[in-house]
């Protein structure tokens, strides 16, 4: 059982680490302008040392409740909404267009597996599958549920 428990106190450590590790990103983000603006850095690599590496990355966020955003979204769905009553016996009859082109659709594909399918392809298929059910086995692996107490 020593392993088992070894392996139980790592993983406990790892998510404590991670949990301290997002409890000071904000500084250590705040940090990485700092050497930036300082001109210390080449590129965007704020820590370069034997253990890691540490590249400040800016990624692109959007706020999608902002007022103008809003609006627009609200403008969009009034002109779609209209659109689709000062357009609505076209759209009707594009869709039954549509429809009629899935329904064809459907019978050529059914065409195609019919030619594509013989009583003898089914059965080396089901040969197939009986021989790779043949060669199944187990491999022992761990799953590791980890309990910590938050602080």
């Amino acid at each position: 059982m020593k392993h088992l428990q070894r392996i139980a106190e790592i993983r406990n450590q790892i998510e404590r680490l991670k949990v301290e590790a997002e409890a000071i990103e904000p500084d250590a983000i705040l940090e990485a302008f700092e050497i930036i603006e300082s001109n210390k850095s080449r590129k965007n690599i704020v820590y370069n040392d034997d253990n890691a590496k540490i590249v400040i990355q800016l990624r692109t966020r959007y706020d999608d409740q902002n007022v103008s955003v809003v609006r627009l979204d609200e403008d969009i769905s009034r002109e779609y909404d209209k659109l689709c009553r000062s357009n609505a016996i076209p759209i009707e009859n594009s869709q039954a267009y549509i429809n009629d082109l899935k329904e064809m659709l459907a019978e050529a594909e059914t065409k195609h597996e019919t030619l594509l399918s013989s009583p003898y392809l089914e059965m080396l298929e089901k040969q197939r599958a009986l021989a790779l059910k043949k060669t199944e086995h187990k491999v022992p692996a761990l799953a590791v549920y980890v309990h910590y107490l938050k602080r």
